[in-house]
Protein backbone atom coordinates (compact mmCIF):
# COMPACT_ATOMS: atom_id res chain seq x y z
CA UNK A 1 0.00 0.00 0.00
CA UNK A 2 1.27 3.29 -1.02
CA UNK A 3 2.15 6.09 1.59
CA UNK A 4 -0.77 8.28 0.11
CA UNK A 5 -2.94 5.05 0.69
CA UNK A 6 -2.08 3.84 4.04
CA UNK A 7 -2.62 7.34 5.60
CA UNK A 8 -6.25 7.76 3.40
CA UNK A 9 -7.21 4.29 5.03
CA UNK A 10 -6.14 5.59 8.47
CA UNK A 11 -7.96 8.71 8.15
CA UNK A 12 -11.12 6.93 7.39
CA UNK A 13 -10.79 3.98 10.08
CA UNK A 14 -10.64 7.05 12.50
CA UNK A 15 -13.95 8.91 11.02
CA UNK A 16 -15.79 5.62 11.08
CA UNK A 17 -14.79 5.08 14.61
CA UNK A 18 -17.43 5.87 17.37
CA UNK A 19 -16.45 8.87 19.63
CA UNK A 20 -17.98 9.01 22.70
CA UNK A 21 -17.22 11.62 25.39
CA UNK A 22 -15.10 8.52 27.95
CA UNK A 23 -12.83 9.36 24.84
CA UNK A 24 -12.36 12.46 25.04
CA UNK A 25 -8.77 13.08 25.99
CA UNK A 26 -8.96 14.98 29.22
CA UNK A 27 -8.04 11.83 31.01
CA UNK A 28 -4.25 12.87 30.06
CA UNK A 29 -4.84 15.31 33.13
CA UNK A 30 -5.88 12.85 34.82
CA UNK A 31 -3.39 10.13 35.44
CA UNK A 32 0.52 10.97 35.95
CA UNK A 33 1.62 10.03 33.04
CA UNK A 34 5.16 8.69 34.02
CA UNK A 35 3.72 6.58 36.45
CA UNK A 36 0.23 5.13 34.85
CA UNK A 37 0.97 1.49 33.96
CA UNK A 38 -0.50 0.70 30.53
CA UNK A 39 -2.45 -2.81 30.59
CA UNK A 40 -4.62 -4.66 28.13
CA UNK A 41 -8.01 -3.07 27.77
CA UNK A 42 -7.25 0.23 28.09
CA UNK A 43 -7.87 2.82 25.07
CA UNK A 44 -5.32 4.53 23.89
CA UNK A 45 -5.75 8.04 21.25
CA UNK A 46 -3.51 9.16 18.41
CA UNK A 47 -4.03 12.02 16.47
CA UNK A 48 -2.42 12.63 13.23
CA UNK A 49 -2.83 14.90 10.48
CA UNK A 50 -6.56 14.94 8.90
CA UNK A 51 -8.10 14.17 12.30
CA UNK A 52 -8.99 16.78 14.58
CA UNK A 53 -7.39 16.48 18.16
CA UNK A 54 -10.43 16.22 20.85
CA UNK A 55 -13.20 15.87 18.71
CA UNK A 56 -15.72 13.82 20.16
CA UNK A 57 -18.75 15.02 18.30
CA UNK A 58 -18.39 12.86 15.12
CA UNK A 59 -16.04 13.84 13.01
CA UNK A 60 -12.60 12.45 12.28
CA UNK A 61 -11.65 12.60 15.71
CA UNK A 62 -8.47 11.03 17.00
CA UNK A 63 -7.75 6.81 16.44
CA UNK A 64 -8.79 4.97 19.12
CA UNK A 65 -6.52 1.87 19.64
CA UNK A 66 -7.45 -0.44 22.59
CA UNK A 67 -4.66 -2.86 23.86
CA UNK A 68 -5.40 -5.98 23.14
CA UNK A 69 -4.96 -8.68 25.93
CA UNK A 70 -1.53 -9.85 24.55
CA UNK A 71 -0.33 -6.26 25.26
CA UNK A 72 -0.25 -4.65 22.00
CA UNK A 73 -1.30 -1.31 20.60
CA UNK A 74 -2.29 -2.04 16.57
CA UNK A 75 -2.40 0.47 14.31
CA UNK A 76 -3.60 -0.45 11.28
CA UNK A 77 -1.54 -0.32 8.24
CA UNK A 78 1.05 1.31 10.22
CA UNK A 79 2.11 -1.17 12.65
CA UNK A 80 1.64 -2.93 16.25
CA UNK A 81 3.43 -1.72 19.71
CA UNK A 82 3.75 -3.92 22.89
CA UNK A 83 2.89 -1.25 25.20
CA UNK A 84 1.50 -3.58 27.88
CA UNK A 85 4.12 -2.87 30.73
CA UNK A 86 5.13 0.65 30.05
CA UNK A 87 4.40 3.95 31.84
CA UNK A 88 1.61 6.20 29.61
CA UNK A 89 4.58 8.34 28.68
CA UNK A 90 7.29 5.25 27.49
CA UNK A 91 3.77 3.81 25.24
CA UNK A 92 3.13 7.15 23.89
CA UNK A 93 6.28 8.03 22.77
CA UNK A 94 6.65 4.71 21.28
CA UNK A 95 3.54 4.94 19.18
CA UNK A 96 4.73 8.84 17.89
CA UNK A 97 7.83 7.39 17.18
CA UNK A 98 6.38 3.83 14.86
CA UNK A 99 4.15 6.73 13.25
CA UNK A 100 6.81 9.15 12.25
CA UNK A 101 9.09 5.92 11.07
CA UNK A 102 6.40 4.97 8.96
CA UNK A 103 5.09 8.29 7.54
CA UNK A 104 8.60 10.51 7.56
CA UNK A 105 7.96 13.80 8.18
CA UNK A 106 5.02 13.67 9.71
CA UNK A 107 4.06 13.34 13.23
CA UNK A 108 0.97 11.97 15.83
CA UNK A 109 0.52 13.02 19.74
CA UNK A 110 -0.84 9.49 21.42
CA UNK A 111 -2.20 9.65 24.82
CA UNK A 112 -4.70 8.12 27.56
CA UNK A 113 -8.70 8.43 25.70
CA UNK A 114 -9.79 5.25 28.22
CA UNK A 115 -8.87 3.71 31.48
CA UNK A 116 -9.32 0.07 31.52
CA UNK A 117 -11.83 -1.52 34.09
CA UNK A 118 -12.29 -5.03 35.09
CA UNK A 119 -12.95 -7.32 38.16
CA UNK A 120 -10.43 -9.04 40.17
CA UNK A 121 -10.83 -11.85 43.39
CA UNK A 122 -8.88 -10.48 46.52
CA UNK A 123 -8.82 -13.78 48.98
CA UNK A 124 -7.18 -14.78 51.56
CA UNK A 125 -6.43 -12.54 54.98
CA UNK A 126 -8.05 -9.27 54.05
CA UNK A 127 -11.55 -7.85 55.90
CA UNK A 128 -14.08 -8.07 53.19
CA UNK A 129 -12.48 -10.84 50.79
CA UNK A 130 -14.59 -11.21 47.45
CA UNK A 131 -14.40 -9.51 43.84
CA UNK A 132 -13.78 -5.78 43.68
CA UNK A 133 -13.88 -3.41 40.62
CA UNK A 134 -10.41 -2.37 39.59
CA UNK A 135 -9.28 0.69 37.32
CA UNK A 136 -6.05 0.94 35.58
CA UNK A 137 -4.84 3.88 38.35
CA UNK A 138 -5.50 1.73 40.85
CA UNK A 139 -2.18 -0.21 42.74
CA UNK A 140 -2.18 -2.91 45.13
CA UNK A 141 -2.54 -0.93 47.99
CA UNK A 142 -5.82 0.69 46.64
CA UNK A 143 -7.05 -2.61 45.41
CA UNK A 144 -6.57 -4.29 48.85
CA UNK A 145 -8.65 -1.15 50.46
CA UNK A 146 -11.30 -2.10 48.46
CA UNK A 147 -11.62 -5.24 50.06
CA UNK A 148 -11.51 -3.98 53.44
CA UNK A 149 -8.03 -4.02 53.89
CA UNK A 150 -5.40 -6.83 55.07
CA UNK A 151 -6.98 -8.34 58.08
CA UNK A 152 -4.79 -8.13 61.72
CA UNK A 153 -3.63 -11.65 60.67
CA UNK A 154 -2.32 -11.09 57.11
CA UNK A 155 0.62 -10.77 55.67
CA UNK A 156 1.92 -7.41 54.19
CA UNK A 157 5.21 -8.45 53.42
CA UNK A 158 4.58 -11.64 51.03
CA UNK A 159 1.15 -10.27 49.30
CA UNK A 160 0.54 -12.36 46.30
CA UNK A 161 -0.67 -11.47 43.03
CA UNK A 162 -1.67 -14.50 40.44
CA UNK A 163 -2.06 -14.42 36.87
CA UNK A 164 -2.56 -17.69 35.15
CA UNK A 165 0.46 -19.43 35.85
CA UNK A 166 2.39 -16.35 37.28
CA UNK A 167 2.39 -16.04 40.61
CA UNK A 168 4.37 -12.39 41.78
CA UNK A 169 5.23 -11.94 45.89
CA UNK A 170 4.88 -8.30 46.57
CA UNK A 171 6.15 -6.66 50.15
CA UNK A 172 3.57 -4.24 50.48
CA UNK A 173 5.47 -2.53 53.63
CA UNK A 174 8.14 -1.07 51.40
CA UNK A 175 5.79 1.07 49.38
CA UNK A 176 4.08 1.87 52.90
CA UNK A 177 6.93 2.45 54.97
CA UNK A 178 9.64 3.88 52.11
CA UNK A 179 7.42 5.16 49.05
CA UNK A 180 8.99 2.44 47.07
CA UNK A 181 6.69 2.72 44.39
CA UNK A 182 7.53 -0.76 42.56
CA UNK A 183 5.97 -2.35 45.35
CA UNK A 184 2.61 -1.29 44.59
CA UNK A 185 2.04 -2.09 40.98
CA UNK A 186 -1.05 -2.16 39.20
CA UNK A 187 -3.23 -4.98 38.47
CA UNK A 188 -3.68 -6.65 34.75
CA UNK A 189 -6.92 -8.03 33.46
CA UNK A 190 -7.41 -11.79 35.05
CA UNK A 191 -5.00 -11.10 37.70
CA UNK A 192 -5.93 -12.02 41.40
CA UNK A 193 -4.55 -10.99 44.89
CA UNK A 194 -4.27 -13.38 47.82
CA UNK A 195 -3.20 -12.49 51.33
CA UNK A 196 -1.48 -15.49 53.12
CA UNK A 197 -1.48 -15.64 56.70
CA UNK A 198 1.79 -13.72 58.74
CA UNK A 199 4.19 -16.40 59.26
CA UNK A 200 5.79 -14.29 62.55
CA UNK A 201 4.39 -11.97 65.02
CA UNK A 202 5.98 -8.99 67.16
CA UNK A 203 3.76 -7.75 70.74
CA UNK A 204 3.09 -4.32 71.62
CA UNK A 205 1.45 -2.91 75.15
CA UNK A 206 1.36 0.47 76.46
CA UNK A 207 0.39 3.72 75.66
CA UNK A 208 0.49 3.07 71.38
CA UNK A 209 -1.95 4.20 69.07
CA UNK A 210 -2.39 0.80 67.52
CA UNK A 211 -4.48 3.31 64.32
CA UNK A 212 -2.88 0.03 62.08
CA UNK A 213 -4.35 -3.86 62.78
CA UNK A 214 -3.31 -5.58 65.14
CA UNK A 215 -4.39 -9.45 66.11
CA UNK A 216 -5.69 -10.74 69.01
CA UNK A 217 -3.57 -9.91 72.19
CA UNK A 218 -1.46 -13.07 72.76
CA UNK A 219 -3.39 -15.20 72.13
CA UNK A 220 -6.95 -13.77 73.25
CA UNK A 221 -9.55 -11.48 71.96
CA UNK A 222 -8.00 -7.47 71.80
CA UNK A 223 -7.13 -6.39 75.24
CA UNK A 224 -8.19 -3.12 76.78
CA UNK A 225 -5.99 -2.72 79.87
CA UNK A 226 -8.45 -0.45 81.58
CA UNK A 227 -6.06 0.36 84.35
CA UNK A 228 -3.66 2.17 81.94
CA UNK A 229 -6.12 3.26 79.37
CA UNK A 230 -3.75 1.43 77.09
CA UNK A 231 -3.82 -2.02 74.59
CA UNK A 232 -1.79 -4.95 73.60
CA UNK A 233 -1.94 -6.57 70.55
CA UNK A 234 0.39 -7.70 67.96
CA UNK A 235 1.68 -7.61 64.23
CA UNK A 236 3.80 -8.97 61.32
CA UNK A 237 7.15 -8.89 62.15
CA UNK A 238 9.02 -7.19 59.55
CA UNK A 239 12.50 -7.93 59.16
CA UNK A 240 14.94 -5.61 60.17
CA UNK A 241 12.44 -3.40 61.80
CA UNK A 242 13.39 -1.93 64.85
CA UNK A 243 11.60 -0.75 68.24
CA UNK A 244 10.71 3.05 67.03
CA UNK A 245 9.69 1.86 63.41
CA UNK A 246 7.05 -0.62 64.64
CA UNK A 247 5.85 2.31 67.36
CA UNK A 248 5.80 4.36 64.32
CA UNK A 249 3.91 1.89 61.70
CA UNK A 250 1.29 1.53 64.42
CA UNK A 251 0.60 4.99 64.96
CA UNK A 252 2.96 6.96 67.40
CA UNK A 253 2.44 7.11 71.14
CA UNK A 254 -0.03 8.39 73.37
CA UNK A 255 0.23 11.61 74.60
CA UNK A 256 0.52 10.14 78.08
CA UNK A 257 3.23 8.11 76.38
CA UNK A 258 7.02 7.73 78.63
CA UNK A 259 8.95 7.53 75.26
CA UNK A 260 12.01 7.52 77.15
CA UNK A 261 11.43 4.61 79.36
CA UNK A 262 10.07 2.10 76.40
CA UNK A 263 12.16 -1.18 76.32
CA UNK A 264 12.25 -4.73 74.56
CA UNK A 265 11.43 -7.73 76.48
CA UNK A 266 12.49 -10.55 74.56
CA UNK A 267 12.22 -14.52 74.69
CA UNK A 268 9.18 -14.99 73.45
CA UNK A 269 7.24 -11.67 76.07
CA UNK A 270 7.31 -13.58 79.08
CA UNK A 271 8.40 -12.26 82.01
CA UNK A 272 11.52 -13.62 82.60
CA UNK A 273 13.07 -12.59 79.62
CA UNK A 274 15.41 -9.93 78.75
CA UNK A 275 14.74 -6.35 78.95
CA UNK A 276 16.14 -4.42 76.45
CA UNK A 277 16.32 0.00 76.98
CA UNK A 278 14.60 0.97 73.16
CA UNK A 279 13.84 5.14 74.05
CA UNK A 280 12.30 6.40 71.07
CA UNK A 281 13.65 9.46 70.19
CA UNK A 282 17.28 7.92 70.55
CA UNK A 283 18.56 6.64 67.21
CA UNK A 284 21.70 4.93 68.67
CA UNK A 285 19.75 3.09 71.05
CA UNK A 286 17.24 1.70 68.74
CA UNK A 287 17.17 -1.83 68.92
CA UNK A 288 16.53 -4.29 65.85
CA UNK A 289 13.42 -6.44 66.84
CA UNK A 290 13.06 -10.45 66.57
CA UNK A 291 9.69 -12.38 66.37
CA UNK A 292 8.22 -12.91 69.72
CA UNK A 293 9.63 -9.50 70.68
CA UNK A 294 7.66 -7.31 73.17
CA UNK A 295 7.50 -3.75 72.78
CA UNK A 296 6.57 -1.78 75.66
CA UNK A 297 5.54 2.16 76.13
CA UNK A 298 4.69 2.28 79.28
CA UNK A 299 2.90 6.22 80.21
CA UNK A 300 1.54 7.93 83.62
CA UNK A 301 -1.95 6.77 84.06
CA UNK A 302 -4.32 9.14 81.35
CA UNK A 303 -5.08 11.99 83.85
CA UNK A 304 -7.91 15.65 82.82
CA UNK A 305 -6.54 18.74 85.66
CA UNK A 306 -9.03 20.95 86.35
CA UNK A 307 -8.70 24.52 87.62
CA UNK A 308 -10.56 27.77 88.15
CA UNK A 309 -13.73 28.25 89.77
CA UNK A 310 -14.50 25.11 90.90
CA UNK A 311 -15.02 23.13 94.53
CA UNK A 312 -12.11 21.27 94.34
CA UNK A 313 -9.39 22.09 91.72
CA UNK A 314 -7.30 19.31 90.92
CA UNK A 315 -6.29 16.23 88.37
CA UNK A 316 -8.96 13.78 87.78
CA UNK A 317 -8.64 9.90 86.23
CA UNK A 318 -9.66 10.60 82.11
CA UNK A 319 -13.03 8.79 81.16
CA UNK A 320 -12.70 8.23 77.34
CA UNK A 321 -16.04 9.97 75.50
CA UNK A 322 -16.98 12.69 78.28
CA UNK A 323 -16.83 16.18 77.87
CA UNK A 324 -15.81 19.09 80.20
CA UNK A 325 -18.99 19.69 82.08
CA UNK A 326 -17.92 16.11 83.45
CA UNK A 327 -14.66 16.96 84.75
CA UNK A 328 -15.79 20.05 86.45
CA UNK A 329 -18.55 17.92 88.17
CA UNK A 330 -15.75 15.76 89.45
CA UNK A 331 -14.10 18.68 90.69
CA UNK A 332 -17.11 19.44 92.93
CA UNK A 333 -19.09 21.84 90.47
CA UNK A 334 -18.67 25.30 89.66
CA UNK A 335 -18.17 28.13 92.44
CA UNK A 336 -20.44 31.13 92.12
CA UNK A 337 -18.08 33.16 90.94
CA UNK A 338 -17.34 30.67 87.89
CA UNK A 339 -17.71 32.36 84.26
CA UNK A 340 -19.37 29.26 82.72
CA UNK A 341 -19.78 30.39 79.56
CA UNK A 342 -15.90 30.68 79.57
CA UNK A 343 -14.60 27.16 80.00
CA UNK A 344 -11.89 26.33 77.85
CA UNK A 345 -9.99 23.21 77.18
CA UNK A 346 -6.53 23.38 76.93
CA UNK A 347 -4.90 19.78 74.38
CA UNK A 348 -2.45 17.63 75.06
CA UNK A 349 -0.86 19.49 72.04
CA UNK A 350 -1.35 23.16 73.18
CA UNK A 351 -4.06 24.43 71.58
CA UNK A 352 -6.90 25.94 73.46
CA UNK A 353 -10.42 25.40 72.20
CA UNK A 354 -14.13 26.41 73.84
CA UNK A 355 -15.67 23.62 76.10
CA UNK A 356 -18.74 23.39 74.08
CA UNK A 357 -16.68 22.90 70.83
CA UNK A 358 -15.18 19.46 71.97
CA UNK A 359 -17.98 17.06 72.79
CA UNK A 360 -14.87 14.75 74.32
CA UNK A 361 -11.58 15.52 76.40
CA UNK A 362 -9.08 13.42 75.69
CA UNK A 363 -6.36 12.18 77.81
CA UNK A 364 -3.97 14.74 79.19
CA UNK A 365 -5.56 17.95 78.53
CA UNK A 366 -6.56 20.92 81.10
CA UNK A 367 -9.94 22.29 82.04
CA UNK A 368 -10.05 26.17 82.86
CA UNK A 369 -13.16 27.80 84.25
CA UNK A 370 -12.60 31.51 84.85
CA UNK A 371 -13.70 34.02 87.27
CA UNK A 372 -16.32 36.32 86.49
CA UNK A 373 -15.62 40.16 86.06
CA UNK A 374 -18.16 40.81 89.11
CA UNK A 375 -19.60 38.51 91.14
CA UNK A 376 -23.22 39.57 91.74
CA UNK A 377 -23.54 42.67 94.31
CA UNK A 378 -20.48 41.48 96.37
CA UNK A 379 -17.79 42.84 94.39
CA UNK A 380 -19.75 45.95 93.87
CA UNK A 381 -19.99 46.55 97.59
CA UNK A 382 -16.01 46.06 97.99
CA UNK A 383 -15.76 48.53 95.62
CA UNK A 384 -18.53 51.03 97.29
CA UNK A 385 -16.72 49.88 100.42
CA UNK A 386 -13.00 50.52 99.43
CA UNK A 387 -13.64 53.89 97.93
CA UNK A 388 -15.94 54.97 101.45
CA UNK A 389 -12.96 53.75 103.12
CA UNK A 390 -10.18 55.95 101.61
CA UNK A 391 -12.65 58.96 102.10
CA UNK A 392 -13.24 58.57 105.29
CA UNK A 393 -9.29 58.15 105.90
CA UNK A 394 -9.11 61.48 104.06
CA UNK A 395 -11.48 63.58 105.77
CA UNK A 396 -9.65 62.50 109.00
CA UNK A 397 -6.47 64.07 107.97
CA UNK A 398 -7.94 67.49 107.45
Amino acid sequence: MSYSMALLALVAIASAQEQTPVHAYPLMDQVDVNAYVVGPGDVLWFSFPGTMPGDTTGGSGPLLLEVTPDGYAVMPSVGAWRVSGLTLAEAASMIERGFSSRFPGLSGIAGLAGMRVFQAAVTGHVNAPGIVEVTGADGLEKVLEKAGGIASTGSMTRVMIIGGNDTSVVDLTRFLLRGDVSSNPPLSLGQRVHVPEAGEFVMMEGAIHFTQPVSAGFGGGTEQLVWSNSRRGMTEYIPGETASELVARMGGTQPWALRDSCYVLREGGTVTGTVIPAPLDDQETDPVLLPNDLVVCPGTPPVVTVSGEVTNPGIYPHTAGMGALFYVDQAGGFLRAARRSGTSVRLPEGDEVDADDLPSVPAGSSVNVPRKMMVGWEDPLLIITSVASVIIAWKSLE
